[in-house]
């Protein structure tokens, strides 16, 4: 399976990719950071952000969901069988729940979120990364099993209705675009057959170390920036009463 092999060589040396890096600390900046908090991430993948909250916050109690059986008995070894909420259908103890890469997975965006957000409290906060610019998708996306890539516009519309409070819509790693364009010119439609397509590459130290710096200065500017290649949102679960209003 293309997705587990993808995301099981994040384990392999490449978990202080720059892109991932930077991603940790963009969602890590929206949760709560005045005491101790639960946070669940939906689709934790490899782990890398429970890796990553573990060494940054170490206030932020990590659970996790992770439907890829492979990749869920890992993530049980690193952080417990405790702190695996598959069973969880009251998402109410949670203080933060984060999709990080996970909404392009699902053939229906709107009635996932819709779900997710129904089991969360008022208040709780939402934090969501997804592949930004469908003019970007290539075979990579299929081959991973993305539905879609998203733009600001396109994103809001799926969230329309929905009891949430925006607090940021902002797109992510504009720098990336060139590249972006070019692996869509170099693979076309065609899905990636091998897991090897679907890595991230492996750069030398120092050119890591440059585009994480250039990313940083990025992320800084990024609600300046018109199109990236990632989408960074930030929503607030709005009180029950108010969920006529909350997304308009």
């Amino acid at each position: 399976m293309a997705l587990e092999e993808h995301l099981t060589e994040q384990l392999a040396g490449r978990e202080d990719f720059f892109w991932h890096r930077i991603r940790c600390e963009a969602v890590a900046g929206l949760l709560p950071r005045d005491g101790p908090f639960k946070v669940l991430d939906i689709g934790a993948g490899a782990g890398l952000f429970g890796e990553f909250l573990r060494s940054t916050l170490p206030q932020a109690a990590y659970h996790f969901v992770e439907p890829l059986e492979g990749l869920e008995r890992p993530l049980e070894t690193r952080f417990g069988k405790a702190r695996n909420a598959k069973a969880e259908l009251d998402l109410g103890a949670f203080d933060a729940v984060v999709l990080l890469d996970v909404l392009e997975h699902q053939a229906d965006d709107r009635a996932f979120l819709a779900g997710l957000v129904g089991r969360m409290r008022p208040g709780a906060r939402l934090v969501v990364t997804v592949p930004a610019l469908p003019l970007l998708w290539s075979g990579w996306d299929a081959g991973l099993g993305h539905h879609r890539r998203y733009t600001r516009r396109s994103l809001r519309a799926v969230l329309r209705g929905l009891p949430v409070a925006e607090r940021e819509i902002s797109y992510l790693f504009p720098e990336m675009i060139p590249l972006g364009l070019y692996r869509k010119i170099r693979l076309g439609d065609r899905p990636v057959a091998t897991a090897e397509e679907s890595h991230f590459p492996r750069l030398p130290r120092l050119l890591d170390q440059a585009l994480y710096a250039v990313g940083k200065l990025s992320f800084h500017a990024r609600r300046a920036a018109p199109a990236g290649t990632s989408l960074l949102a930030a929503l607030d679960v709005a009180p029950r009463a108010n969920a006529s209003q909350a997304a308009r």
